[in-house]
Parts: C-alpha cells; structure tokens; sequence
C-alpha cells in the first residue's frame, strides 16, 4: 500500500515527518486537525485541506501563513496558544501547509456551559477573560474575524478560555489576501460587511478594513447566545433572507425570552449588536469593565448562581421568531479537543474571492430588496483602491524533507476572445448560482421534470437499516463523504483520490465516509446506487462496512454544500477555479455525467428521536 499523500487519507498511526498520528480532531472545508504524539508528548496538528497552489481560488495556503504569523505576533499571550513548529507535507516546498500547537483538553464554549450546567456568574466570568484577551489583541492591531463559541476553548485543568483558529486574523503590516472581505461565519459577520457588500465591494480593489468594532459585534452574538439560548439570526436561513435580516431585522431584546435576566447585562449585550458601529461600546475594555461590575454586583444572587438550562430545556424554544433559532445542543460524547469544526456548522465566508457576495446583492437589488440592506448606516471603515501593504514577518522556511510534490490544480480552461477572471471559491460560486436561481423562481420560472425521491427513500427506511446508526453509536451529522475510485473514472489530470472532477454513470457506487462514534473519528465504507435527474446525481447507500469488515444495511442520502439532496452536476454548474475538466476525458455514455469533485455529504435515516439533520429539495431549476 502507497503511503499517504493528502490530508483526508491521514490515519491513526500514520506519520507527518516524525509525528505520528493519534487520531482526527476535527475536519473543516479548508483544514483538518490531528492529535499528534512525538517522544511521548501529545500536540495539535492544523493542516490546510489543499496544497500550495497559484490557481487556489481560496488562497488557503496563503491564509494558513496568515494564522501562523498571527499567533506568532501575539506571542507570550496567555490565552492564545504557540507555535511550535510549521512546514508542509509531504514535500516541505509544495505539499499542505501544517503547524503545531500544544494539545489542550477542554471544550468550547457553549459546550462547556451546557456539560457544567455554566451559572450566569461563570459564564460571564469567562467572557470577561475573552474581552480582556480582545483587548490585547485590538492594542496590538489585531483583529479576529470570525470570533464564535466554537473558537473558544475552555481548559479542562482550570476553566481559562483561549482564544483559537485565527485563520480569518487580520494582522498589521501583513500583505493583502483579499479584495471585499475576509473570510468568516456569516451569521456573525455583523450589518457593515452586509453594507459593504451592496455598496462598495463591486469596486476594483475595494476592501472591508478590520476594524475592533466587528470583533465587538461578535463578542455581541456570544453574549447574546448565552443569555438566550439562541442565535439572534439563523444560520438556517437562505442567503438573501440571512443578509437582510443582518442588515436590517431588530435583534429582540434577551430579556423577552427570559425576564430574569438582569437589565444591564441585556442592556449591554443589545448595545453591542447595534447595527451602527459608532454606537456600540468603544472597545473591548470597557466591555469588559462592565462585565466584571455586573459580575461583582450579582454576587450570590439566584439567578447568577442558578445552574445553565440548555437549549432542549429553554419553553421559548417553540416561539422564536423565524429569523432566529435555537443552538444545536452538543451531544454528551464529544471529545474535549482543540480547533475542532462542525464540517457544515452554519454557512462560511470562503476565503479569496468573497467579492462575489457583490454579485448576490446585485442580483437581490433587481428584485427589489437591495435597498433594505443599504439602510444600515454606511461603515467608515472601508478602503477604496488596490494598496499594497508591507508583508507580516513570516515562520521560518521549512526544512527540505518530504517526499514526491503533490501535484497543482489545473488552470481552468477559457476561450481566446475571453478575458480571464479571477477565481472563485466553491462555496462563494455555488452561493451566486443557487441565489441567481432563486431569483428566477421569484420571477415565475417553470419547474423541471420528475426526479428521483431522496425523502421518500428515507422515509421508507426499514427498521433494522433505521436502528443501524443508534446500534453503532453514530452521531447525528452530515457525514463528509468521498466516492471511491471505483465509483467512477477520471475527467482530468487530476485523479479521484487526489480531489479531481470525474464521470460517474447510474449503477453501483461507494464512498468513504466519515462519522463520530462515541466521541472517535472513523472511517467507514458505505454502498449504494447513483441515479440522475436532470442536473443533479442523487446517490442513495443501503450497506455499511466498518473498518474490522463488520457490514449493517442502513438508508443514507447524498447532499451537497448547501443541505439540499443530491449533486449539482458539472455540466449544470462548473465551479469557477477549479480543476478544468478535459473534454478529451468526458465520458456521457450510459446516461453518465460529470462532477466537479468526489466530495459530498450524507445524511443517514435513523429511527424516532434520532436528529437526522434538516435538508431540502434543491430549487427547482437545479433538480
């Protein structure tokens, strides 16, 4: 067996020059992280989900680089972890970027609050900490970005938050990687970089500065979960519905959904999600400072003291309004590890070319909604212009270890009398296509032809395949998933293993899919068959093998980036920026198709109480 060569191939035992591999932490769009041992001691693996490339349309390499300096340039803080080492793998001049962090048990946020049953007093008591841990960071001219509980980690041994994944960190001095805005969590990111995107980011060169105030914002957002249980939007929401509703819906004050919690402490959490950034608090110090003063005065009263509910136990739970939705309750068996990212946890802010977002709100313009967006008050901070600023000192150069490079993605093909674009990233480009669909369902497009029955399937799961993912102990997810090589040939250069576009034809295929078990990431190989509709390649799996050989029948579905069934095809959407499809290598007999990339998500049926993750039919014109 030929020994790994990209990051989602990584076991147990496996080696990273002399690291060996534990175990998978957690696996996102565009990192995965291991627990690593060398001479008996345990670190922090983050390595970048593609290699060094110039044709990377999110530039992750680049950001990677962006996250190692970062934290280099917040050195000797206490709450914010060192680096220990970076390189990249295998091939130490073009493989896939990785650093080192020390291995800190703990939990995030909100999962700690919810396992400790968190009184108001600890919670808060930790928050004040994260502020002053931002107020450091803002005096030394950094800022986040994508500040959420998920990247905040409680230490197991004593309660400390630290502050993690500044992937997203703006770092002064450092050369500029994006035009628009940075990467991020959308439901966070606050109502000026939704301003930002109607306005000026359709200007060349124009950028979102980084600015404290946003990083205040989503301090805002994490205060606010916690008093509530809920998030003020819901990452649930379509995309222009989500935008608007940043830009221009009231947040509802804490206190309508729990009365006793104390006014100042509403008061406060309601000033920082203020949609003009000049009226929120002034930095985080004095967040912070009120903080601690309402911390000080609660004392031993009961509702400080009183015990965390968690979101199942919150009776406003059933009364939200639809903008809003409650967190998703951790599950008991989670493992305590750093940087660890719910693959699908609300939707993400890609990284390189998020100036397409310019071209949503276009489209939400015509139909007569941009307006709403543009009546947040106009940010200051906001650069016009092409600038080239001096570049972020950098980790030292990789030593020359490594085996064979992993090869670069292709340029995508264009005509003669085309002028080239730049790039766009995946998520970004398929987020333009589905909303430019919507649009012309809103403008009375016809419907397409009948096509495969993905719910029905589900729905008609037997028992013994229902009982399978409770009887294995697999938690409720949208499972990363990748087609084997068996499943289909290649449509490029590139292969399937190594994330290339390939044919695939109706009949039998499988694929590598990744689920939790008690708290464990594994492998598992699932069969099924793939069927076609018009533009998508539905694929439904009735048999999982574990990796002793053990099989179970289960009733598991493909789904894509955007929690709706099946594959957009590429001959329905080819992703900009990625690996070019060779018309040589096309292969459509047998009613087959192409797909942009072996990766996809599946959703298996489980029986009553099982929480199959909510997923819906694609619009009508992508089916």
């Amino acid at each position: 067996m030929s020994p790994p060569q990209h990051p989602h191939e990584l076991r147990a035992g496996d080696f990273v020059r002399d690291f060996r591999i534990v175990r998978r932490l957690g696996v996102g769009g565009f990192a995965f992280v291991f627990l690593v041992e060398r001479g008996g001691l345990q670190f922090s693996m983050k390595m970048a989900a593609r290699p060094l490339s110039d044709e990377d349309p999110d530039q992750v390499d680049a950001w990677m680089r962006r996250e190692v300096a970062s934290m280099d340039h917040l050195v000797g803080h206490p709450r914010v972890l060192p680096v220990f080492e970076w390189s990249r793998w295998p091939d130490a001049r073009t493989g896939y970027a990785y650093f080192l962090t020390a291995y800190v048990p703990g939990d995030t946020f909100h999962v700690w609050r919810w396992r400790r049953r968190a009184s108001l007093h600890e919670s808060v008591g930790v928050l004040s900490t994260l502020a002053r841990t931002l107020e450091v960071m803002h005096w030394r001219g950094v800022c986040h970005r994508d500040l959420k509980a998920d990247n905040v980690l409680v230490r197991e041994t004593d309660g400390e938050p630290l502050l993690i994944d500044f992937g997203s960190a703006h770092l002064p001095g450092a050369r500029t990687l994006t035009e628009g805005v940075a990467p991020g969590t959308l439901y966070c990111q606050p109502p000026e970089v939704v301003s930002f995107l109607f306005s000026d980011a359709r200007l060349p060169g124009s950028r979102m500065r980084a600015l404290p105030s946003a990083d205040l914002y989503a301090f805002g957002v994490l205060l606010y979960e916690t008093l509530t249980e809920c998030r003020p939007f819901s990452s649930r929401l379509s995309l222009s519905r989500l935008l608007i509703a940043i830009a221009s819906t009231p947040v509802p004050d804490p206190r309508r959904f729990d009365p006793s919690i104390p006014d100042s402490l509403a008061e406060l959490t309601m000033s920082l999600l203020e949609k003009d950034p000049a009226k929120r608090p002034a930095n985080a110090e004095a967040v912070r400072l009120v903080l601690e003063r309402l911390r000080a005065e609660g004392g031993d009263t009961e509702v400080w003291r009183a015990p965390s509910k968690r979101p199942s136990e919150c009776e406003w739970g059933r009364e939200l309004p639809e903008e809003m939705e409650l967190l998703n309750e951790a599950e008991e068996g989670l493992p305590a590890a750093p940087e660890t990212r719910r693959p699908r946890e609300g939707r993400w802010l890609t990284g390189a070319r998020l100036g397409c977002l310019a071209a949503l709100a276009l489209v939400l313009g015509v139909l007569g909604i941009g307006w709403m967006c543009l009546r947040v008050a106009h940010p200051p901070g906001w650069e016009e212009g092409a600038r080239t600023e001096p570049t972020a000192p950098v980790p030292p150069v990789p030593s020359e270890k490594g085996t064979q490079p992993v090869p670069s993605s292709l340029r995508p093909e264009s005509s003669p009398d085309t002028a080239p674009v730049p790039p766009r990233s995946r998520r970004c480009a398929l987020l333009t296509g589905l909303l430019g669909v919507s649009a012309a369902q809103l403008a009375g497009c016809a419907t397409v032809p009948r096509q495969p029955d993905p719910q029905g399937y589900l729905s008609r799961c037997p028992p013994e395949a229902r009982a399978t993912p409770v009887k294995l102990g697999i938690e409720p997810d949208e499972h990363a998933s990748f087609l084997t090589p068996t499943s289909g040939t290649p449509a490029s250069v590139e292969s399937i293993e190594e994330g290339g576009p390939l044919n695939i034809k109706p009949g039998p295929v499988s694929a590598d899919m990744l689920v939790k078990i008690k708290g464990q990431e594994l492998y598992v190989t699932i069969f099924g068959v793939a069927e076609m509709s018009t533009n998508r390649v539905h694929m439904r799996f009735d048999r999982l093998r574990m990796p002793e050989g053990g099989e179970y029948p289960i009733c598991g579905v493909a789904v894509d980036d955007m929690h709706q069934y099946g594959i957009a095809t590429w001959q329905r959407f080819a992703i900009p920026g990625g690996v070019g499809v060779d018309p040589s290598r096309v292969d459509t007999t047998g009613g087959g198709v192409v797909l942009n990339d072996p990766r996809f998500e599946t959703v298996l049926q489980g029986p009553e109480g099982y929480e199959v993750p909510p997923i819906r039919l694609a619009p009508p014109a992508w089916r």
